[in-house]
């Protein structure tokens, strides 16, 4: 793909590749990751992602440091581990807690200085992003995001990486098509439908980057709303 075509597609939404179009329930698996499949204005129907191979290695070995199957795996199952995180509801109970926040991480948060200092920052985060989200009407509460957390933001990035993995030989098909299987399979034990996945998604972007949710809040609304999207008419993951 040359610097035209990367900056009409820049341009664009709602890529879909015309060959090789996955449907029915292995659909279903590939959407998990169609917020950052937008991002990077790939296609959201097919396994192949219809980028550069040089765009794709320079996001998954010089973006998230992959080079090889060892690393891919490591990587990939640590975006599934990172929704285990019990220490993120006591970051959660703190948040609604105000008042007394710093007893409540100090008591259930490990001692260990640098694994402290880092929710005490996630605490701080959610102080600047969950009144952003609900000004934007994104949520009207923070009760919705206790359910969904940001599974869709660590799911839906593993489902894209999954691919982008795939297309450079760093996984097999076989392990391939599981990882994207268990991905919808454990996103559902947090969101219920596609609207939850991409509003997690925002709310996990806006954690890790502080900036603006415009263009994300964007990227959600033609997903599900726009006619071509294969995520329109779709309600339950």
């Amino acid at each position: 793909m040359g610097f035209f075509s990367k900056l009409l597609n820049s341009f664009k939404s709602i890529r879909l590749n015309d060959e090789n179009i996955v449907s029915g329930y292995f659909l279903d698996h590939l959407l998990i990751g169609s917020m950052y499949a937008e991002q990077q204005s790939a296609y959201l129907n097919s396994y192949q992602t219809g980028l550069d191979k040089s765009d794709v290695t320079k996001l998954v070995d010089t973006y998230w440091g992959i080079s090889d199957h060892h690393q891919a795996i490591e990587i990939l199952q640590s975006l599934h581990t990172r929704n285990q995180d019990e220490n993120l509801d006591t970051v959660y109970r703190a948040f609604e807690n105000s008042e007394n926040y710093f007893d409540i991480l100090r008591s259930n948060i490990p001692n260990e200085e640098k694994v402290f200092d880092y929710y005490l920052g996630l605490f701080r985060k959610l102080n600047n992003v969950v009144p952003e989200l609900i000004e934007q009407n994104i949520i009207t509460d923070f009760a919705q995001l206790k359910e969904i957390k940001d599974s869709g933001w660590n799911y839906g990035r593993g489902v894209f990486l999954a691919r982008c993995c795939y297309e450079l030989d760093h996984i097999s098909e076989k392990e391939f098509v599981e990882y994207l299987a268990k991905s919808h399979q454990e996103l559902k034990r947090y969101c219920s439908t596609w609207k939850e996945y991409t509003t997690s998604y925002i709310f996990g972007r806006a954690i890790w980057s502080g900036g603006s949710n415009n263009g994300m809040v964007q990227i959600a609304n033609d997903l599900l709303n726009k006619k071509q999207s294969p995520l329109k008419n779709k309600i339950y993951i």
